[in-house]
C-alpha cells in the first residue's frame, strides 16, 4: 500500500482548483443558477400605460460566488419587455449610450428580435445562497405558464452555451394564484380557473342509446328493428373485402389495414363480404345525399354482406370511416345509412413552421382528420420561425434549423424555447421525398394537402434563408433575393424584427419571379405523387410600412403628411395590381389561389377605401377559383366620424362570396384549437385578447352557414346594441347576392408556437375536432333558428357599403331553439364519451380529459358528495398518502387531489385525465366570486341607468309642467291683452264721442254769439 506525501496532496488540490478555474463560465453559471419566474399582476401602470409585472428571481445554489460579468443569459419572452423604454423606429432601447441596451439590476437587457432577449452580466455577482429579484415590466398580459418559454441558456466569451437546468420544464414558473395574475381585465370571467364545484354545477347527465350513432352525424341512418348485431371483426375469420373496380383497390387496401380483414382473392366465393361498389351519380340525388355528390355514400349492413356504394372513391372512403366507427365495439347492427357532407371544404390549418413535426407525427394528425371526414389539410411551410420544406433553393439549410447564432450564418437564431445547440424541437424540415410520401398518404385517406406560404408579412425564415443561400452560392445562385437592405432606413420595426427583414415586398419584380418558381416546384412534387396540384394558400397580408417606404412602390418617397396620405390611398391599388399578376401565374399553371380575408380586402385610408373593400375577382383571376378564409369575427370599426357606418369585419365573408369567392368560415372562438379547453394557467395552449379558451360545447354550438351569427363581441359595449346570441341584427347583416345560398366550408387551426410536442397538439384537437367535424358535415335542424330579425327598416345605401347603425331604441329579437341545441349537444357528448375517445386513444391518438366535478350538498340526513366526469363510464378517485388513487365516495375532511378514471380497469391505460385539488369546504369558488362581482356591477349599472332614466323622466315631467305653466301664463297674457285691447277700443270710442259733442257745443256757442236768440217752445 502506498502513501501520499503532503506535497502530493497539495498538488492534487491545486490541480483541482486549476481545473475548476478553467471550467467554462457558462457551465458554472448554468449549473449553479436557479431561476424562478413569477407574474405578480396584470394591472400595473407605468408611465400612464397599462403593464404587467413579473419578478425574475436569480439564486446562486452553488458553493462559490457567481461572476460579475463574462456571460449572458438568453431567453424567449413573447410579451414585450420594458415597452415604454423601447424606440420602435430605431429598434433599440432608449438608453443609447449603452448601445441600445437597458441597465437593470446589474444586467444589460438587449432585445434581439422576435421573442429573444439577452441579459448581459455587468455587475451581477451572486454569493452562495444569495438571491437577486429583478422586476420585469411587459405588455400585454400573461395568464398562463405556457406564455413563459423554456430553455433559458447561458453563453460566455469562449462561445460555450449551456441550458439552465431549472428551465428545461415549466417548473420554474410560479403558480398563478390570484385574480391579479389570472385575469386579463378586471371583469374577465372567462379567465377564472374552474374548480370542481364549477364543473359539477354545469354537469348534465349523459344520454343512453347512442352507442351505434356516428360522428359526424349522417343525414339518414335507419337501424333495423329488432336490433340484429353482427360481428364484423377479423377474429371471426369469415369476412372478406371485395371490389370489382380497379380505382377502388386503394380504398380496399386502406379498409383492410384499418380492420385487419383481408381482401378476397379474385374469383373466390365468400359467404360474408364487404363490397365496395361504384355507382352512377344519379343514384345519389341531392335531396337525399346533399350537394357534394362525389363524397356521398350509401352503407348497407346485413348479416351476410356489407356494401359501401358511392359515385367516386372519395365517397367510398367516407363510407369506410363510418363503418370502422361502427365497428369499434366488434358488433354492429343491421342498418342503412345514406349520407353526404354539407360542405365541400372541411379543413384544418396546421402550423409546422413555428415548431416542426416529423412526417410520422403529421400522419397522426392526418389520421385524426380522416376518421372524422375532414378533407383539407392546410400545411404552413414557412413563417418567421422556420422553413420546413426543401424547395431546391438551399434556403432550408439555414432556415430549417434554430440554434444560438447571432449572425444567423448556420441557422436561425433560437426562438420559442428551442435548444441553443440546434437539436430537439424547432429543428428539421421535410425533404422532397417525405413531402411526396405525405401527399400519397393523405390522398389514400381522402385528405388533400394545401401548401400554405407567406408572401408578404411573417416570412422571415424564407427571406433570411434565401439571403444566406445566395451569399453562399455566388457562382451558381438559385432563386432570387427577397429583401432589399437599402430600404430599411426609414422603415418602422415590423413584427418585432429590428432589421426589418420579416416581410416580402410585393412591389419588387423578384417577388413575382419567386412565386412563379414556388408554383412550378410544388406542381412537380404533386405530379410525382400522382396527384394534381390544385391550390396554393397565402397565410399573410403585406406590410404597409414596408410598402410606404419602398422605392419600388413609390420612386419618390412621401415626405410630408399630405404625401403620406396620398401614398396610403395608393396601397390598395398596388395590392390589386400584384394580385392580378398572381392571377396570371396561377391561371397559366391551372392552380386555384387561396388566402386570408385580409389578403383579398383593401388597406384602409381616410377617403375611399376600408377593410370592407373587396378585390374584384372578375378583374384579377376570373378563370380560376379563389378561396378565402374568413377568421375575423371579433373586430369592428366604430364609426369615425360618428356619421359614418359601422363596419363589422365578419361581414366581409358575404361581400367576398357575393363577388365570386369561395369562402371558408373560421371563427377563432369556435375553431382555434391551439387554445386550452378551460382557463387553466397550468394547461398548454394559446389565447388572445378576445378568446381565452374554447370549450367542447363552444366548438359544437355554432352555425357555419349563417351570414349573421358566430360573433364574439361580448366584451364590447356595442354588442349590447347590435347583437343577440352572437348574431347581428338584420339591418347590420350583409345579404347574399341572388343565386348565392351559403358559404363553401369551414376551417379549424393549430398554431404550434407554444406546442412543440405533437402529442400536446393532438390532445388539444381531440375531442374538439370531432365537434368541428359534426358542424362541418351535418346541418342540425336547430341551426336554422339562429337568424337575426328586427322590425327596423334600414335606409337606402350605396352598393357594397356597410349598413348604418340602427337607432338605439331598437331591440334585436331572436328566439333560437336552445332546447334542441342543448339536446343535440348532450347526444354528441354522450356518444364521443361512450365510444370515440376510447377508439382514438386505442389508435395511439391522445385525448383530453378534464378534471372532475365535485361538490358537497347539504341534506337533512347530512352532507352528500356529488361527482361527475367529462366522459361516461368513469368515476372520481382521490390520491392517498402513498400516491395511489382510490374511489372517492364520501365527503373528504381535508383537501385531496382528485381525477377521473374508467371504473373498468383495462380501459384506464388508454389516457389520463387532469388532476385537481378539491376543497370540500369551499363556500364560494373564485368563478362564483367574479360572477357575483360582474352581476353586482351590472345590477349597479342597471340601477344607475334606471335612476338616470327616472331623473330624466322627472326632469322631462318637470319640464312638461313648466311648459304647461308657461303655456297657461301665455294664454292668460293673451287674454289680458285682448281684454286691454277691447277696453282701449271702447274708451277710444267714448273719447271720440265726447270730442264730437264738445265740438258741436263750441260750434253752437259761436252761432249764438253771431245771431239773436230763438225762444224755446213751451
Amino acid at each position: 500500500m502506498w502513501k501520499l506525501s503532503v506535497g502530493c496532496l497539495v498538488g492534487i488540490v491545486l490541480c483541482l482548483q486549476y481545473v475548476s478555474a478553467q471550467r467554462p463560465v457558462a457551465g458554472k453559471v448554468a449549473g449553479n443558477l436557479n431561476i424562478e419566474y413569477s407574474v405578480r399582476t396584470n394591472f400595473a401602470v407605468v408611465g400612464r400605460v397599462p403593464h404587467s409585472v413579473a419578478i425574475l428571481s436569480l439564486t446562486n445554489r452553488g458553493k462559490t460566488p457567481l461572476p460579475d460579468r463574462g456571460y449572458s443569459i438568453f431567453f424567449c419572452h413573447e410579451n414585450f419587455l420594458f415597452p415604454v423604454s423601447y424606440q420602435e423606429e430605431l429598434g433599440k432601447y432608449e438608453s443609447a449610450p449603452y448601445g441600445g441596451e437597458l441597465m437593470v439590476d446589474g444586467y444589460y437587457f438587449n432585445f434581439l428580435h422576435g421573442c429573444m432577449y439577452e441579459m448581459r452580466a455587468i455587475d451581477a455577482g451572486l454569493a452562495p445562497s444569495e438571491t437577486k429579484n429583478i422586476t420585469l415590466y411587459f405588455s400585454p398580459f400573461i395568464v398562463s405558464k405556457f406564455d413563459v418559454f423554456r430553455n433559458w441558456y447561458v453563453t460566455d466569451d469562449q462561445g460555450t452555451q449551456k441550458v439552465i437546468g431549472d428551465t428545461r420544464d415549466r417548473g420554474f414558473v410560479d403558480d398563478f394564484k390570484t385574480p391579479l395574475n389570472q385575469l386579463r381585465r378586471t371583469d374577465d370571467l372567462d379567465s377564472v380557473p374552474k374548480q370542481p364545484q364549477d364543473r359539477q354545477d354545469a354537469f348534465v347527465p349523459f344520454m343512453s342509446g347512442v352507442l351505434y350513432d356516428v360522428t359526424p352525424k349522417p343525414r339518414n341512418q335507419q337501424i333495423a328493428t329488432p336490433i340484429n348485431l353482427i360481428d364484423v371483426t377479423s377474429t371471426s375469420n369469415k369476412w372478406k373485402i371485395v371490389t370489382e373496380h380497379p380505382d377502388l383497390v386503394p380504398a380496399a387496401k386502406y379498409l383492410a389495414a384499418e380492420t385487419k380483414i383481408s381482401i378476397a382473392t379474385p374469383g373466390t366465393n365468400n359467404a360474408n363480404t364487404i363490397k365496395l361498389s361504384k355507382k352512377p351519380r344519379t343514384s345519389f340525388p341531392e335531396s337525399v345525399y346533399g350537394p357534394i355528390t362525389e363524397e356521398a355514400y350509401e352503407l348497407v349492413i346485413t348479416p351476410s354482406q356489407i356494401e359501401i356504394g358511392a359515385a367516386a372513391p372519395k365517397g367510398i372512403i367516407n363510407g369506410i370511416h363510418t363503418l370502422i366507427s361502427q365497428q369499434a365495439w366488434r358488433e354492429v347492427p343491421a342498418q342503412v345509412i345514406k349520407d353526404g357532407p354539407r360542405f365541400a371544404e372541411r379543413a384544418l390549418q396546421l402550423d409546422i413552421a413555428s415548431n416542426f413535426y416529423k412526417p410520422a407525427e403529421i400522419k397522426k394528425i392526418i389520421n385524426l382528420m380522416a376518421y372524422y371526414k375532414l378533407n383539407r389539410l392546410y400545411l404552413q411551410i414557412w413563417n418567421n420561425h422556420g422553413l420546413r420544406l426543401d424547395l431546391g433553393l438551399g434556403a432550408v439549410e439555414v432556415a430549417g434549423k434554430r440554434c444560438h447564432d447571432l449572425n444567423e450564418e448556420i441557422c436561425l437564431m433560437t426562438q420559442l424555447g428551442s435548444d441553443p445547440d440546434g437539436r430537439g424541437k424547432g429543428n428539421g424540415h421535410l425533404t422532397k421525398e417525405q413531402f411526396v410520401n405525405l401527399l400519397e398518404y393523405a390522398d389514400k385517406r381522402g385528405v388533400m394537402i394545401v401548401p400554405s406560404i407567406n408572401v408578404g408579412d411573417n416570412a422571415r425564415a424564407m427571406v433570411v434563408g434565401m439571403d444566406r443561400a445566395l451569399k453562399k452560392n455566388t457562382l451558381n445562385p438559385v432563386g432570387v433575393s427577397l429583401f432589399d437592405e437599402t430600404e430599411v432606413e426609414n422603415l418602422r420595426m415590423s413584427g418585432r424584427y429590428p432589421k426589418k427583414d420579416s416581410a416580402i415586398n410585393p412591389c419588387r419584380p423578384e417577388t413575382v419571379q419567386f412565386v412563379d418558381y414556388i408554383l412550378k416546384y410544388l406542381k412537380s412534387l404533386y405530379t410525382e405523387s400522382g396527384q394534381q396540384f390544385t391550390r396554393l394558400h397565402f397565410a399573410s397580408d403585406f406590410n404597409t410600412e414596408q410598402m410606404m417606404t419602398s422605392k419600388h412602390c413609390f420612386p419618390t418617397p412621401p415626405r410630408n403628411a399630405t404625401e403620406l396620405q396620398e401614398a396610403r390611398s395608393r396601397l390598395t391599388a398596388i395590392k390589386a395590381d400584384f394580385l392580378a399578376k398572381l392571377g396570371t401565374l396561377f391561371t397559366a399553371e391551372g392552380v386555384d389561389i387561396s388566402g386570408t380575408v385580409e389578403l383579398f380586402t383593401g388597406f384602409p385610408d381616410s377617403q375611399f377605401v376600408s377593410r370592407m373593400t373587396i378585390m374584384d375577382k372578375s378583374k384579377r383571376y376570373p378563370n380560376i377559383d379563389a378561396y378565402v378564409v374568413n377568421d375575423d369575427y371579433m373586430r369592428f370599426n366604430p364609426p369615425s366620424p360618428p356619421n359614418m357606418p359601422i363596419e363589422f369585419f365578419s361581414q366581409r365573408a358575404q361581400l367576398l362570396k357575393n363577388n365570386g369567392y369561395k369562402v371558408l368560415i373560421s371563427p377563432p372562438h369556435k375553431t382555434k384549437f391551439d387554445t386550452a379547453y378551460e382557463p387553466d394557467p397550468n394547461a398548454p395552449g394559446d389565447y388572445s385578447v378576445a378568446t381565452r379558451n374554447v370549450s367542447l360545447r363552444e366548438a359544437f354550438a355554432w352555425v357555419p352557414n349563417s351570414r349573421c351569427c358566430n360573433l364574439n363581441l361580448a366584451p364590447e359595449e356595442i354588442a349590447k346594441e347590435v347583437t343577440k346570441h352572437g348574431c347581428l341584427t338584420e339591418p347590420l347583416c350583409e345579404p347574399f347576392a341572388d343565386g348565392v345560398t351559403g358559404f363553401d366550408g369551414t376551417l379549424a387551426s393549430i398554431d404550434t408556437r407554444k406546442l412543440p410536442e405533437v402529442e400536446t397538439a393532438i390532445k388539444l384537437m381531440s375531442p374538439r375536432l370531432m365537434a368541428f367535424a359534426e358542424r362541418s358535415w351535418y346541418e342540425a335542424p336547430w341551426e336554422s333558428s339562429f337568424t337575426a330579425s328586427t322590425p327596423y327598416q334600414p335606409p337606402q345605401r350605396a352598393a357594397n357599403q356597410p349598413p348604418a347603425l340602427p337607432p338605439l331604441n331598437i331591440e334585436p329579437t331572436l328566439n333560437p331553439d336552445l332546447a334542441a341545441l342543448e339536446n343535440d349537444y348532450q347526444r354528441f357528448r354522450s356518444l364521443i364519451g361512450a365510444k370515440e375517445v376510447m377508439r382514438m386513444a386505442s389508435k395511439g391518438l391522445p385525448v383530453f380529459c378534464a378534471a372532475p366535478g365535485a361538490r358537497v350538498v347539504a341534506e337533512p340526513t347530512g352532507n352528500k358528495l356529488e361527482t361527475s366526469c367529462m366522459y361516461p363510464n368513469m368515476k372520481v378517485y382521490s390520491k392517498n398518502e402513498r400516491g395511489q388513487f382510490t374511489e372517492l365516495t364520501t365527503v373528504p375532511t381535508q383537501n385531496v387531489t382528485i381525477k377521473c378514471q374508467y371504473y373498468i380497469e383495462q380501459y384506464r391505460q388508454l389516457f389520463e385525465c387532469e388532476e385537481q385539488e378539491f376543497n370540500a369546504n369551499l363556500e364560494k369558488t373564485p368563478f362564483q366570486h367574479v360572477q357575483d362581482h360582474i352581476t353586482q356591477r351590472a345590477a349597479a349599472q342597471a340601477e344607475a341607468i334606471r335612476q338616470q332614466q327616472q331623473q330624466q323622466q322627472a326632469f322631462l315631467a318637470q319640464q312638461a309642467m313648466l311648459a304647461r305653466q308657461r303655456a297657461a301664463m301665455l294664454q292668460q297674457q293673451q287674454q289680458n291683452q285682448q281684454q286691454q285691447q277691447g277696453g282701449q277700443q271702447q274708451q277710444g270710442g267714448q273719447t271720440a264721442g265726447t270730442a264730437q259733442q264738445t265740438a258741436r257745443r263750441r260750434n253752437t256757442q259761436g252761432q249764438n254769439q253771431a245771431a239773436p236768440r230763438t225762444p224755446i217752445a213751451g
